[in-house]
């Protein structure tokens, strides 16, 4: 983290409150000019930032800036994120980050990105983020578990999700197994996860997440405005991207650390519970040609979906495309269902 950052940090941590230019010196060891400097780039990147004689900066008003200096200086985690990389364009985030996967790049980089010229969400369907209204990001992990087990790393992000926007909207979101993130049964986010493994061993996964944040409803494309929605059509407040992305780093980053210490899926596997919309629910299951009923009784430890047919048996389900019957009182199919993303 640069100076400049660093600054912007600790105005952020003390937003309404005025920071006095010498102790800005004093902390970072640098000169007042030095300190004015850096509050004159602030405010030429769009900080509206106060400054009155002997008293010194003050970080006032609601700001939605959005670049890397933005979401660092509201970030506090000890992993993900610590080496960001922000794009005004790109192909698609989870692109880029597996060019970076494949030059080295350490774990905990993250790709974010204004708009993506080509998001993709799962099995290659198009997600719509051509514009600079939403959130397209991805995360790269390296953990040392079985394959068989990235599933749970799917639910864990989902539960992180619903986590961190839950707070600004007025309905609760719900979660579509595995991934898909809805708010009255529209899609707000979807999460797309990439797999880099030999038999027995993960090289990498790349975490793809994409967000509608302040799209208005009528700025979807026809084809998807039925089903998709955005954060701002359900929230009463003021929604800064920097700060959301922020917060789903960090609760990616807990239930997962938290995973890998404990080497148990409880902690999110309850979270994901609670947001579930599926759980309890009539559905139908596509895989491939085949399409059947079933109802939804549970999410396993290893992420897959624990399925009663028709006829009284149990199943475990891993992939495939689900629809449910209950979610808003009709049919939720996913053209854009169980991991779309970018």
């Amino acid at each position: 983290m640069n100076t400049k950052d660093l600054i912007l940090k600790k105005l952020v941590e003390n937003k309404g409150k005025f920071i006095s230019g010498e102790f800005l010196r004093q902390d970072f060891d640098i000169s007042r000019t030095a300190v004015w400097k850096h509050i004159l780039k602030l405010r030429e990147d769009g900080y509206q930032i106060e400054a009155v004689s002997n008293r010194g900066y003050c970080l006032r008003d609601f700001q939605d800036i959005f670049d890397r200096s933005a979401i660092i200086s509201q970030l506090n985690t000890k992993l993900l994120g610590k080496n960001l990389i922000f794009l005004d364009e790109v192909d698609s985030t989870n692109n880029e980050l597996k060019r970076l996967a494949a030059a080295g790049a350490s774990e905990g980089t993250t790709v974010i990105a204004k708009k993506q010229l080509a998001g993709r969400g799962r099995r290659g369907r198009e997600w719509f983020s051509i514009d600079e209204k939403g959130i397209y990001m991805s995360v790269l992990l390296k953990p040392d578990i079985a394959p068989e087990e990235v599933q749970a790393i799917t639910l864990a992000a989902s539960s992180a999700v619903c986590k961190a926007i839950d707070s600004y909207t007025r309905t609760k979101p719900g979660i579509k197994w595995p991934n898909d993130i809805l708010l009255n049964g529209k899609k707000v986010c979807g999460i797309l996860t990439e797999l880099s493994a030999e038999p027995d061993k993960i090289n990498s996964i790349i975490l793809g997440i994409g967000i509608n944040v302040c799209r208005k409803q009528e700025e979807f494309p026809a084809e998807i405005s039925k089903i998709a929605t955005s954060l701002s059509e359900h929230s009463d407040f003021e929604l800064s991207r920097s700060r959301i992305v922020a917060k789903v780093i960090e609760e990616i980053e807990d239930l997962y650390m938290d995973f890998l210490e404990k080497g148990s899926t409880a902690k999110f596997l309850n979270i994901w519970r609670s947001f579930s919309v599926t759980l309890g629910c009539d559905i139908y299951i596509c895989q491939g040609d085949k399409k059947w009923k079933g109802k939804a009784l549970d999410v396993l430890d290893n992420g897959h979906l624990l399925v009663e047919t028709a006829d009284g048996e149990r199943q475990a389900i891993s992939s495939g495309e689900i629809s449910i019957r209950n979610v808003c009182g009709n049919i939720t199919w996913g053209r854009y269902s169980n991991g779309s993303k970018q």
